[in-house]
Parts: structure tokens; sequence; C-alpha cells
């Protein structure tokens, strides 16, 4: 795998949403033509809530890089995309959702690897601690609160789905996840469809019921990827820091399997999280990361048609189209 560097360092723009520049490696100078310290440039990854950063400095793979990493901290995969397209950042890590919205507006970005989880769980639907509502057949009428274009809307429509119901039989109320939760703890909505580390979060603080807590796959679009911008990818330089921070994330993973705790620790710290919550999601989130196969691919075909048939993307889209491949071995 080559080693060469990213380009040098381009601020991110000011519509890159809600993001929080965190130069845990980089010694930023203000001329966005700057490279980093040392002279070395700058790979620009957005994170969102989801320990990468943590992963990979416990397993203490960010030491002597061929680059500096700027790190950007967005809510959700959607506006990771946005960014990507738009050429404010060069790598992601996204849910199952966030690429087949951003296929559906034409936006100019590649899924370069799959993230899978082992217990082919990542999304759940809560209800406040009380509730009558018990299964997804009780939501009928209710509000819900979820995260447009998300992983968390994935799932809620493929639940109501295998219930026999669609959205327009439910009131989504379309929020980003820290609106959710606030919205979730007043009792604005009846329940809130949300991924990890947030569903363990509220059930241990809210005592959060999870009604879809013993569905599988089937309705749990559980498959996560690694997405990069277009543009990064043309570029020879930063496509081989891309690929080389992939190989990152294969071995920070790879790692976490045998160090959850560890792991957990270092996510808290990073988030903001409680350790109860971190460690316990890193505990039962084993992964891989793997090269996108044909099964994947045929995973978020199906969600897609889902979302097109449900009127939720405006346009049908070809899954495989997206995908660069030859990054991850």
């Amino acid at each position: 795998m080559s080693h060469a560097p990213a380009r040098t360092r381009r601020t991110l723009a000011a519509a890159a949403a809600s993001v929080t520049v965190l130069g845990l490696l980089a010694g930023c100078g203000s001329d966005s033509a700057d490279a980093g310290e040392g002279g070395k440039p700058v790979l620009r990854v957005g994170v969102q809530k989801d320990g990468i950063r943590s992963v990979l400095t416990e397993a203490g793979l960010l030491e002597d890089l061929p680059y500096e990493i700027e790190w950007s901290e967005f809510t959700a995969g959607p506006p990771i995309i946005e960014a990507a397209a738009a050429d404010q950042i060069d790598v992601a890590w996204v849910g199952s959702a966030p690429p087949i919205f951003g296929a559906a507006a034409d936006a100019a970005f590649k899924v370069v690897a799959t993230v899978e989880e082992r217990d082919q769980k990542q999304d759940s639907i809560l209800v406040p601690e009380g509730s009558d509502v018990t299964s997804v057949a009780d939501l009928k009428g209710k509000t819900i609160a979820v995260a447009k274009g998300t992983s968390g809307h994935g799932h809620l429509l493929l639940a109501l789905e295998d219930a026999g119901m669609t959205l327009d039989d439910v009131e989504p109320q379309y929020l980003a996840p820290a609106d959710g939760l606030a919205a979730f703890q007043s009792g604005e909505v009846d329940a809130w469809a949300i991924w990890e580390p947030f569903v363990t979060q509220a059930v241990q603080e809210d005592g959060a019921v999870n009604i879809t807590a013993d569905q599988g796959a089937a309705t749990d679009p559980y498959l996560q990827f690694e997405i990069a911008s277009s543009a990064s990818l043309e570029e020879e330089d930063t496509r081989e820091s891309i690929q080389h921070f992939v190989g990152l994330l294969e071995e920070g993973f790879a790692w976490a399997v045998d160090n959850p705790e560890k792991w957990g620790e270092g996510w808290a710290e990073e988030s903001g999280l409680p350790s109860s919550t971190t460690i316990a999601v890193a505990t039962s989130k084993a992964a891989d990361v793997v090269p996108v196969s044909e099964e994947h691919i045929a995973s978020e075909q199906q969600l897609a048609d889902a979302f097109f048939e449900a009127g939720e993307i405006p346009v049908e889209i070809d899954f495989a189209d997206l995908v660069e491949p030859g990054l991850i071995d």
C-alpha cells in the first residue's frame, strides 16, 4: 500500500453543516494553501460521535503518519455526504442511507469500503418508559422523531413495511439527533428512530424501551460505509492517502474486537458521552472493514428501491454505480 501524501490543506467552507474542526494531529495554519506542521499535507476526515478518532488513537495508529488529519465533526451522515460532494472533506464514515440520498441528489462522492457490524444491529425505534406502544404495529398515528436520510430513517421505513404499514401511517418529525433526543425526552414525540450510541444512551439514562430490539437485518440497514469525495479520489496523492487511512480503519477495528473497554474509555473522552454508554456499545459493536461485496450492493439496492417506492427519494438509483473498488483488499 502506498503511503504518498494527500493534497495540501484547504480550509472547510462554512456550508459544512455544524462541524467542529478538531486539530487532533494537525498544527494548522490559517492559509488554506499551507501544509500542516512539519510540511506534511493534511487529510480531511469527517466523523460523527462514532468513536473513529478514539479507536485509531487507542490502537496507536495515529502516530508518525505521512499526513496530518484535520477532523471535522458532523451531526449525521447526510451533511457528511454534502461536504464530501462539495470537496470540503476527503473521506468519512456514514450509515446505510446517506449514500442513497446523496446519489439521488447527484452528489459527487464514491463508496470505497463497507463496515459490517457482526451483530447486524445498528438502529432501533425507542419509546418512553411506560408507553402504551409496545410494538411497531402500535405506532400507527404516532409521532416519530427521525433524522431524514439516515439509517434510522431506513429502519423506520423497513420496520413499518414489515408490520404492514407505510410512512403515511405515522407522523415523522425529521429532526437531527440532538433535537430528536430533546423531543423524545420532553414527550413532544411518541417514539424516536435512532442509531448507536444514542440508543444505548437513551436506554441507560432515560429508561427508553427499544421496541425493535429483537428485529434483525431484515428491517435494520446495519451496513455502514466509508465514502470519499470524487474530487479527492481523482488526485493521485490524495487517493493514496485515503487508501492508507482506510487501511488504518481496518486495523483499528480489528484491534477493537479484543480491546472494547479501552476503546470505550477513549470514545467517552472524545465524545463527551458517559463511559458506561460507550463501553457498552464498544463491547457489542465488533465490526469489520471490508471491500464492498455484491451482497452489500444487493442489500443497499433493496433499501434504495424501498426509499424510491415510498416517495422518499425522487429518482431510482443504481447503488453499484457508487462503488469505487480497489482501496481495500
